[in-house]
């Protein structure tokens, strides 16, 4: 089931108490549509992103940021472009699809606030975070959109990476003439000491 479900909330709970963070990984490729994609690349390139949407959507729309409001969400191996589909995406279907919720069950928007306006919030109350590599070609664009607060270096490291492609990695990514100083520091340490609360 999604990770918005009552089931999950106890764990949530915990972790608000604790004052914690929680990473969620898009790496479950089943049941998405391509149990037959063949080859194997397109369905760990896509399987990422998809997954972490849908684990994103049950979290902010099943009003968990609203309910735990100390927990702090790393959303991670699944690059920086997905973030702006599911914002662009919940947005657009969530002003077309009233939800009926007698029970308050769902998130609360402010007044005049959209699910963009909902996730940029969150973002700068330091509750979503988003892992990039460092080669992403989305990331100064997301950068532009929603600021350099979500994003977070995140290496894998050592499933399919090793010393020298984390190397390259960080190389890259302080060697981009699209982000800032500011950016890359951000990306690099600051957001993560946010992450996990060691600032």
């Amino acid at each position: 089931s999604h990770l918005g479900d009552e089931r999950y909330w106890p764990i949530y709970e915990e972790a608000d108490r604790l004052g914690c963070a929680i990473g969620i990984h898009g790496g479950a490729h089943g049941g998405l549509g391509m149990d037959g994609l063949t080859p194997y690349a397109p369905v760990h390139a896509l399987g990422h992103p998809f997954g972490i949407m849908v684990s994103f959507a049950g979290i902010v729309f099943n009003g968990v940021l609203d309910r735990y409001p100390r927990v702090r969400f790393g959303f991670v191996e699944a690059g920086a472009g997905w973030l702006l589909t599911a914002m662009e995406r919940f947005t657009g279907s969530w002003a077309s699809h009233v939800q009926y919720d007698p029970r308050g069950r769902f998130l609360q928007l402010r007044p005049n606030e959209s699910i963009a306006d909902y996730i940029l919030r969150h973002i700068d109350e330091d509750r979503i975070y988003v892992g990039v590599e460092g080669d992403e070609y989305t990331l100064p664009s997301a950068i532009r959109l929603v600021g350099n607060k979500p994003f977070v270096y995140s290496s894998d490291f050592p499933h399919e990476v090793n010393n020298e492609t984390c190397a390259e990695n960080i190389r890259e990514l302080q060697g981009s003439t699209e982000l800032s100083v500011d950016d890359k520091q951000a990306i690099l340490y600051r957001n993560g000491e946010r992450l996990y609360g060691f600032a």
